[in-house]
């Protein structure tokens, strides 16, 4: 049971920050004039990608967190502030991702930024510095790729969903994941700073 509360934890908090409802008008702008099949095609190649970078961050995060001297406290403040920016992006009118790459749009923006971005990296990062052992990786790592597979399943039926609920009830799906996105990166900027209080007395 024990193991099931955490992985759903972990699972809601990756779901939220890709966020895939907000990623549906950009997906559906990139796309633009292509069928069906191609569009398929394409998340295809976006969640094969989506699925290694998942993979990579969570197996190495801790190793890159010691590679670079990253506490486990700056990497809370820190995060949380880039997860705060990105919820008051998803909140304003501006999407997701702001500078589009002419070349492969599969892997380059919509498997990273749009969908494994910033945000992503930093709570699989952060999540993984936090962990206790092999245990509680497997978990993140399974939440990951369930997260990353409900994502782009969810962008596989983009256009399915766009006919059935307006392009603002989707929208507001979006906004409505950036406050969860904002409560999370509260959390973190709140326990970061507590742990450098409780390192500043130790000392």
């Amino acid at each position: 049971m024990e193991y099931l509360i955490a992985l759903l934890s972990y699972f809601t908090q990756l779901i939220a920050i890709m966020n895939p409802f907000s990623a549906i008008p950009t997906f559906m702008s990139l796309t633009e004039g292509l069928d069906h099949r191609r569009r398929i095609a394409i998340v295809k190649k976006a969640y094969l990608a989506g699925l290694i970078l998942v993979t990579v961050f969570t197996l190495v995060g801790r190793y890159i967190l010691e590679a670079f001297n990253i506490s486990v406290a700056s990497l809370r403040v820190g995060g949380g502030i880039i997860l705060m920016t990105i919820a008051l992006d998803m909140l304003g009118d501006d999407v997701r991702t702001k500078r589009m790459h002419p070349g492969d749009i599969a892997v380059v923006p919509i498997a990273t930024p749009l969908i494994i971005g910033p945000g992503t990296i930093t709570t699989i990062l952060l999540l993984t510095s936090s962990s206790t052992g092999v245990a509680e990786v497997a978990l993140i790592l399974l939440a990951g790729v369930t997260a990353c597979s409900a994502t782009f399943l969810i962008l596989g039926l983009s256009d399915v969903l766009t006919r059935l609920l307006s392009m603002s009830t989707v929208r507001a799906i979006g906004r409505f994941m950036a406050l969860i996105i904002a409560g999370v990166a509260v959390e973190m900027i709140v326990h970061g700073i507590h742990s450098y209080y409780i390192e500043l007395f130790k000392s």
